[in-house]
């Protein structure tokens, strides 16, 4: 549920979202592209080197695009009586830097998802697909459309099918799966300017993109431990992170 940022084509998917009018919520990488050229950035997101792709995405993106961005509510519980109420949030409520995973101990999402009244909940962030229920909830993620972090980098999402089994009315979470053609990635990269203005990081989520694997966002938890020097200089980063990391060696799994 993030709109836009890694990715060629912000413009394309805000004028999507329009057309279809359907009703949105703001990701944690909606929510600093629309913050970027006004009072409300703050550190880390001001530094333009380390945060390339976001500064592009929010000097790409028309200004009406920006304005929807930031009207964007950062929840919504939607209601399709007799069905059971949804909860729909980015990452967690109260916080969109902060997801759900599968591996998480149903202690801890309980925790996280306390003062939640509606019994179905649907979240994103992590880009990876999800089904669980716990603490009288039933959570759903659809993963993601672009980036993928599952290994897998067809276009994942969600349904939800409304359901009536012997009176009884219920939501059944339908997961797709959608095969396209990841040749016209690298082409669409290149000729919407994004490679050019943001180099190795651009070039980590198109890897990210055609791969299916969470190089984008490994790289920022690696980053983090990296002295300040590094940390603004992607161009000798990136190459450094990726002599090290790969599926099975993760910066993730140090944490």
């Amino acid at each position: 549920m993030i709109l836009v940022n890694r990715c060629p084509g912000n413009n394309e998917v805000m004028e999507l979202l329009a057309d279809l009018a359907w009703p949105a919520i703001v990701g944690n990488h909606d929510l600093v592209v629309g913050r970027i050229h006004t009072s409300h950035n703050t550190p880390p997101f001001t530094d333009r080197q380390r945060f390339r792709s976001l500064w592009w995405a929010a000097s790409t993106l028309h200004p009406h695009h920006l304005q929807t961005l930031r009207r964007l509510p950062a929840a919504r519980s939607i209601e399709i009586k007799p069905f059971p109420p949804i909860r729909l949030f980015h990452g967690a409520p109260g916080n969109m830097f902060v997801g759900l995973y599968p591996e998480m101990e149903g202690a801890t999402i309980e925790a996280l998802l306390e003062g939640v009244a509606e019994p179905i909940v649907v979240c994103a962030h992590t880009h990876r697909a999800l089904a669980r229920r716990t603490g009288g909830w039933s959570i759903f993620n659809g993963g993601s459309i672009g980036l993928p972090y599952n290994g897998d980098p067809r276009a994942q999402y969600l349904l939800l099918d409304a359901v009536v089994e012997r009176g009884v009315h219920r939501w059944e979470a339908c997961f797709r799966q959608v095969e396209y053609d990841h040749s016209v990635l690298r082409p669409a990269y290149i000729a919407s300017g994004m490679l050019a203005a943001t180099g190795s990081i651009g070039a980590l989520h198109l890897l990210t993109a055609e791969s299916g694997q969470p190089y984008s966002s490994d790289f920022g938890v690696w980053l983090r431990s990296q002295p300040e020097e590094l940390r603004g200089d992607m161009e000798k980063a990136v190459p450094l992170y990726l002599a090290m990391h790969k599926p099975g060696a993760w910066a993730f799994s140090g944490q």
